[in-house]
């Protein structure tokens, strides 16, 4: 019974060895699932997108800027008696003003001719929104990316905690092996002691591993933005495919990753925006030309002495010339200049960057993938080697320390094909964000 219980348990690793991938397709729909939570629910998204609505309000600021500005007025007087003029000479007291008196006015005011500074600062916003938009999608790539790690990473402790769960089941099965043997008299109290002491190592170990996993949920959580149903996080995990399919890595994936990378458009953007602004500032120190009209109405004067009503109209032209501001201007337009240079150097660092991001990922990848083969390799031979140190326990030329080296060995190769696995994952997830995917 003992040994088909054994046998269960190996059978049981082998079967989620090749069979992980079946069910691995329903993980791609829960991550997909989770990702399309996160764009919904994710606070960073939120605020990203709120910054480009800022963004594209200011564009429409700065177009309102260039057309004419018009204002209504409306006053109204009312008072206890007529306004009167003396007339000692005559004798005379007039009424000139009613005691009710209202007045309507229209304006408009245009700016003529600015230096282009208005132009040049409506260029500088739609620049600037066109970075919030790029911004925006960079922000989603890393909100999706960190929803992929913190899921790859939340499964990898759930097979972790299932493997835990096998060692301490293994464990136990052979401190019931041990125990019979010593009430039979066959082995020593140490090898009963030795094996107590494996359980108790097999029970820490289980209970990290459960902490792990809700420390992955944790984390899960916070890259989704909202709760993730505990059921996920209850159903066994699915192992990635023991045989997955290896990269293509393009030598031309830096290149590749300049072209796509949200943050090179940005700093393109920005910097050329810092030029517009420097263009806008400068445009201030050329003549200021407004244009202006006024059209209004009066009612309510005596009508003995004055017309019920007037109307009249008014146009005018301004012009302003700044011709000494202490170098506000001047200094104003350096610092846009500096500005535009600084974004473009940050531009060329960040090529730097992205090309070592690329590199990492690639490196990582391919090393996940060397591991990989090692690891398969060593969950076959750890298998045959428990398999093998059974029998020669059950048979009684084999130690109890040979035991515990073998379980040892089957579960920290049966870790590592994890690690590699998910590594792998993980790895494919950080090229592809890289590259600006």
């Amino acid at each position: 019974m003992l040994k088909k219980n054994i046998k269960t348990i190996i059978a049981a690793l082998l079967f989620a060895l090749t069979m992980g991938s079946v069910s691995y397709a329903a993980d791609d729909a829960v991550l997909l699932s989770l990702i399309s939570k996160a764009k919904e629910n994710n606070p960073l998204i939120g605020a990203a997108h709120e910054k480009t609505i800022k963004a594209q309000a200011a564009v429409k600021e700065a177009s309102a800027k260039m057309g004419p500005k018009a204002a209504l007025l409306a006053a109204g007087l009312w008072q206890e008696n007529e306004v009167t003029v003396n007339l000692p000479m005559m004798g005379l007291s007039l009424p000139v003003i009613s005691r009710s008196v209202y007045a309507a006015a229209i304006g408009f005011v245009q700016a003529v001719y600015t230096g282009g500074s208005l132009t040049a600062s409506k260029e500088a916003s739609v620049l600037a929104k066109d970075a919030a938009m790029a911004q925006e999608c960079r922000v989603v790539q890393s909100v999706e990316n960190s929803v992929r790690l913190s899921y790859y990473n939340g499964r990898r402790a759930q097979a972790k905690e299932k493997v835990a769960q096998e060692s301490l089941l293994l464990t136990k099965k052979h401190l019931e092996r041990a125990e019979t043997l010593f009430r039979s008299g066959l082995i020593a109290k140490g090898d009963v002691l030795r094996t107590k002491v494996a359980v108790a190592e097999a029970e820490m170990n289980l209970i990290k591993a459960n902490n792990a996993v809700q420390l992955a949920q944790t984390a899960l959580e916070r890259a989704v933005g909202s709760s993730v149903e505990a059921a996920l996080f209850k159903t066994p995990a699915a192992t990635p495919s023991a045989q997955p399919e290896k990269t293509a890595i393009a030598e031309s994936a830096a290149k590749s990753a300049y072209n796509k990378r949200a943050e090179l458009k940005m700093y393109d953007l920005l910097s050329r925006q810092a030029d517009k602004i420097a263009a806008a500032a400068k445009g201030q120190k050329l003549p200021q030309i407004m244009a202006a009209g006024l059209l209004s109405t009066v009612d309510g004067s005596n009508e003995d002495l004055l017309p019920d009503s007037k109307t009249e109209w008014r146009l005018g032209v301004g012009a302003y010339w700044n011709i000494y501001d202490g170098g506000e201007i001047t200094a104003k337009t350096n610092q846009a200049k500096a500005q535009a240079k600084e974004l473009l150097y940050m531009l060329a660092d960040m090529k730097n960057i992205i090309k070592m991001e690329v590199t990492q990922a690639q490196l990582n990848l391919r090393s996940a993938e060397s591991r990989l083969a090692v690891a398969q390799r060593r969950v076959a031979e750890s298998e045959e080697d428990y398999r093998i140190t059974r029998r020669r326990y059950d048979e009684r030329v084999g130690t109890t320390l040979d035991m515990l080296d073998a379980r040892l060995a089957l579960i920290n190769s049966r870790t590592e094909l994890i690690d590699a696995l998910y590594d792998i994952e993980i790895a494919k997830a950080n090229l592809a964000y890289a590259m600006g995917e």
